[in-house]
């Protein structure tokens, strides 16, 4: 264990018998898991994606609109060869669940209604798996639905992934089973109504609340309490154009940062792309703030609503906007989170229509007058090789380590790799047919080609001033001096090995790279093309090796496809540095060490509500690892003693490393090392601590 690990001190109150229970209980678990009768193996790493196909079609039969689908991508790059996807995926949650209109148009199923608007934005607090979903509801703000609902803001939902997917595993569930709400609102006419045509959908009481609706697919729907919730309608900006693009990304339990394309409609500054902060100013309905201009369509609508469904009470605030091309309106290609090394923002591109500019934008959430986003300087950028230094932006070339400065690429996605560097997806979407004689032309105006991945190295997103600017800098890696129109920082993978003619694809257009999810963990990218006809094509591409390690074609049909739908993650990344290992451990301790009640939220994994000892052995069965492996290195063997008795010296961790000694991943190198016995450890500790003990006396 590295000198700087610390297992929490708090270990050190569980007694033997709290020990003992816990490891039985994970002793209970594995072997459910184990038993052939146990249905789902528990995944670790999961794909969710968020279904917009209209008019309820889609793979889950009959699933509607407004679905998050649920994959176990565990084995993917692992060992995983066909049928991950294969149009079944575990389970679904369904959020179109604002309005329910029973019996309308003689359907006697019931129908959902009213805030049916797609999910476009979706994030994910990587501790524990809870999932924050953002729809724009259309209408005219202020104006307030039959049953409280107000429109023309964002709704914002919470989704408790660990309790979904312990009820779909514990339970033995049904792939493909729909978690939906447990009540509906409604309006009370419909409901008087119900009852007079003596409705099996009437609940027994006309009070505004349809409970326990069933889901119109007739696929077994599944009501869990508290499991997903509407907790704020924070403002948006109100505008004839497109409503599609945004996204969502999480801070923690109390923020959340809103990328929103959507512009306004008066001064010029206003109509550009906003980077808003969402807030939870209350945890309970009631307490959010109404936008402050009158109504109708003034640009900002910071603040919020409340309606009779909320839960909590949220906010919006624009902390700044992208204004990459002064005077004229920014079109947005991509935008991602930085969350790194203590510094919080925004990489965010711009679409030219010949290229695109990306720029870095810092947020500092406690600024006097609230949250702002600012751009940053970002050192030795040239716009176009020539002319004064460009310094706050720089423009992406098609192949940047042989010349960065042309600014002819076209950015579909950006993300952050563990490390902190900028990973660009180039190319895809708006280039045309391949395959003919003439090679033809994409939209950067170069020969159209599959897509690729171009990494920018970053050495600091906080490097001391260079240039007198009176700034600090964002310095890209390389040599002392390296700047973004250098060739240094940058790596280009090869383009994805995709074609017709191979059988990986099945039509001959480049592959569309718009909808793109990012593993931290392993680099991969998750590529959906989306063919003729609302089918996708999947392709896993692993940038650093140029290799697809998994595909499969029209393996879903999740419909008209938005910004931010999908994700990977593994619950149990407790340092947001998209591994799931003992770095965890380290940090989930300190965390229990010195709790808080917004830790107890943002890193509970059992779903009691705290953060306590039983997260940290929650923590080490998802890692693998096993009660005794205090290092958290996998095994159980003569290290691992040593850390109980520096960082622990409970006998219930005794009696738990005496249990499991020589188990895990590492027991046979462990056994190779000669590590000594437990007896002989055991007798050499007593040894020691009776020598201690007599200096002590004598001293």
């Amino acid at each position: 264990m590295l000198a700087t690990e610390k297992i929490p001190p708090q270990l050190g109150v569980f007694d033997m018998t709290t020990r003992l229970a816990s490891t039985i209980w994970f002793a209970s678990l594995l072997s459910m898991v184990l038993s052939p009768a146990f249905v789902h193996a528990m995944p670790q790493k999961i794909m969710a994606i968020s279904q917009v196909q209209p008019n309820g079609v889609g793979e889950i039969a009959g699933a509607p609109s407004d679905s998050i689908l649920f994959y176990d991508v565990t084995d993917i790059g692992n060992g995983a060869t066909s049928g991950v996807f294969d149009n079944d995926p575990l389970f679904a949650v369904w959020m179109g669940f604002e309005i329910f209109q029973g019996e309308l148009n003689n359907l006697p199923e019931g129908l959902p209604f009213g805030n049916r608007e797609e999910f476009s934005a979706l994030t994910v607090n990587p501790a524990n798996g809870t999932i924050y979903a953002a729809a724009f509801d259309s209408g005219t703000p202020p104006a307030v639905d039959p049953v409280g609902d107000s429109q023309g803001d964002f709704d914002l939902y919470r989704i408790d992934y660990q309790e979904i997917l312990a009820d779909f595993v514990t339970n033995e569930r049904e792939k493909g089973t729909i978690y939906a709400p447990t009540a509906l609102t409604t309006e009370v006419i419909t409901e008087q109504i119900l009852q007079d045509i003596g409705s099996p959908l009437f609940d027994g009481v006309a009070d505004g609340l349809a409970n326990n609706i069933p889901h119109p697919s007739g696929v077994t729907t599944i009501h869990l309490d508290g499991a997903f919730q509407k907790v704020g309608e924070p403002g948006r900006a109100q505008s004839p154009a497109s409503f599609f693009d945004y996204q969502l990304e999480f801070v923690n339990p109390e923020t959340l940062v809103l990328m929103d394309a959507n512009i306004g409609t008066t001064t010029p500054a206003d109509e550009d792309f906003a980077i808003k902060i969402l807030s939870r100013v209350s945890d309970t309905q009631g307490n959010a703030t109404t936008p402050t201009p009158p109504f109708p369509a003034p640009p900002n609508q910071e603040g919020g609503y409340n309606s009779v469904s909320n839960t909590e009470s949220w906010e919006s605030t624009v902390a700044g906007r992208l204004e990459l091309d002064p005077g004229t309106e920014t079109n947005p290609a991509g935008f991602t989170l930085v969350n790194h090394d203590g510094v919080l923002g925004v990489w965010a591109a711009d679409s030219d229509g010949g290229g695109d500019d990306i720029a870095f934008y810092e947020i500092d959430l406690n600024a006097v007058g609230g949250p702002t986003a600012t751009k940053r300087e970002l050192a030795n950028t040239l716009e176009g090789g020539t002319g004064p230094a460009l310094a706050t932006q720089f423009g992406l070339a098609e192949d940047p380590t042989v010349d960065p400065l042309s600014n002819d690429a076209e950015v579909d996605a950006l993300f952050v790799d563990k490390d902190g560097n900028l990973v660009i997806v180039e190319n895809g979407f708006f280039d045309v047919t391949i395959g003919s004689t003439v090679p033809p032309t994409g939209a950067g105006g170069e020969t159209a080609q599959e897509a690729r991945v171009i990494t920018v190295g970053i050495e600091s997103y906080d490097s001391p001033d260079s240039d007198s600017s009176g700034e600090n800098e964002v310095l890209a890696a390389g040599p002392a001096g390296t700047g973004f129109d250098d060739t240094d920082p940058y790596t280009v993978s090869a383009f994805l090995p995709i074609s017709a003619e191979e059988g990986n694809d099945n039509d001959d257009a480049v592959t569309n790279t718009t909808r793109v999810t990012y593993d931290k963990s392993t680099g991969y990218l998750y590529i959906i093309d989306q063919d003729t006809g609302f089918a996708e094509d999947i392709y896993v591409f692993d940038p650093a090796t140029g290799t697809i390690v998994y595909h499969e074609l029209n393996p879903f049909d999740i419909g008209i496809f938005n910004e931010g739908t999908s994700l990977v993650f593994t619950r149990g990344d407790i340092n947001n540095d998209g591994m799931v290992d003992s770095g965890d451990l380290t940090a989930l301790g300190d965390a229990v060490a010195a709790p808080t009640a917004l830790l107890d939220e943002w890193y509970d994994l059992t779903g009691d509500g705290v953060i306590d000892n039983d997260d940290i052995v929650e923590l080490q069965s998802i890692i693998g690892t096993t009660p005794g492996d205090f290092d958290g290195d996998g095994d159980v063997d003569g290290a691992d003693f040593l850390a109980w008795q520096r960082d622990d010296g409970t006998p219930g961790g005794l009696t738990a490393w005496q249990s499991n000694y020589g188990t895990g991943v590492g027991s046979l190198a462990a056994a190779n090392a000669a590590v000594p016995e437990p007896s002989t450890l055991l007798l050499c500790c007593g040894l020691g601590t009776m020598y201690f003990i007599s200096r002590r006396n004598r001293a």
